[in-house]
């Protein structure tokens, strides 16, 4: 909708036109459902200010009043007081009666107009706004997810190499076993670098990231929490799985290969994050690099880091094939007679 066209609804809204004006956007607005559309998105806005609309009563002396503080402030400046002022000049015109409803009506239009300037100006403003706080919260993501590959490296120069490995059986089996694995090296000292500014566990006052002992003795109900938070909001490469035989991931600094990003969502399709708006996802890559990317492909015919070769969230099926699954995601699809 263009300036000119908003204009013309506000000042049909706020009774503002003549007459001719008012019957050419009335026509208009009978005409064209998406016209209609915004000016009751308009009128919605302005009902805060119907409340202006009653009429109101001057308070009895006003008059009086307004003419003591003016003769004060002529006073001041050098004006001669009242008493000095010849007869014919003192004499002040009768002003015209206005009827109390214009008045009021006039009083209305002021506020209404000025209320107007106000919205039109959110309407420029806020999302202004908006983006600038969607690229602050992208920036601390991206901040976050290199402080941890930092860690993951540390790691890795400690264990011969390989990543923190996600056990494929058992409690510690999921993805989100990297964040108490490096709190245990003492290599994560600030649990919150775990938690995107713009997903949801960002709300919780009380973040924390529990032991190794203590998911082992958890129960089941326990259990299905603690994996859900443990990993923060970012996800973890799940390994790969090949010749009935599952590895974890040796840190070769390759730039192609996905390490970690904001944790997909199974039910989004393309299991991209729903953080950021939904537009995308951070990515920490194996030689440390973070990049924002809409979809989860570096390129159109690169590898999607969120489904391995089968299209399945699951570990890799062979050493290229990097996954990420979220903090709850298990390495391996077990079946009751095997995998």
């Amino acid at each position: 909708m263009t300036d000119s066209v908003q204009e013309q609804l506000l000042g049909h809204l706020l009774d503002a036109l003549d007459d001719d004006e008012q019957q050419v956007v009335e026509s208009r607005l009978e005409s064209d459902p998406q016209l209609r559309h915004q000016w009751e998105l308009l009128r919605r806005r302005l009902e805060p200010l119907e409340v202006l609309r009653a009429d109101f009563d001057p308070p009895a002396g006003l008059a009086e009043r307004t003419c003591q503080l003016v003769a004060s402030h002529g006073s001041r400046l050098g004006a001669p007081p009242p008493s000095e002022v010849p007869l014919a000049k003192a004499v002040l015109p009768s002003p015209p009666v206005e009827s109390p409803s214009w008045a009021s009506r006039v009083r209305w239009l002021d506020v209404a107009m000025a209320a107007a300037v106000l919205i039109a100006g959110a309407l420029l403003t806020i999302p202004a706004l908006q983006h600038s706080r969607f690229h602050s919260r992208l920036i601390a993501c991206q901040e976050n997810l290199k402080e941890i590959g930092q860690t993951m490296k540390q790691y890795a120069q400690g264990n011969g190499g390989y990543f923190p490995r996600i056990p494929p059986r058992g409690n510690l089996a999921a993805a989100g076993i990297y964040a108490p694995m490096l709190k245990e090296r003492r290599l994560l000292t600030d649990v919150h670098r775990v938690v995107c500014p713009d997903s949801s566990l960002a709300d919780l006052q009380r973040f924390r990231i529990p032991s190794l002992p203590e998911l082992q003795s958890a129960s089941p109900e326990a259990l299905e929490l603690l994996r859900k938070r443990m990993g923060g909001s970012y996800g973890y490469h799940l390994g790969h799985y090949c010749d009935g035989v599952y590895h974890h991931t040796k840190d070769q600094n390759r730039t192609y290969f996905a390490l970690m990003s904001d944790a997909p969502n199974a039910t989004i399709p393309g299991y991209q994050s729903d953080h950021h708006a939904g537009r995308g996802q951070n990515v920490l890559f194996e030689d440390g690099r973070v990049k924002f990317l809409t979809t989860s492909r570096i390129s159109p015919d690169a590898d999607d880091f969120f489904a391995n070769d089968d299209g399945l969230i699951a570990a890799g099926t062979h050493p290229n094939d990097a996954v990420i699954g979220s903090s709850p995601t298990m390495p391996i699809i077990w079946v009751k007679n095997g995998h």
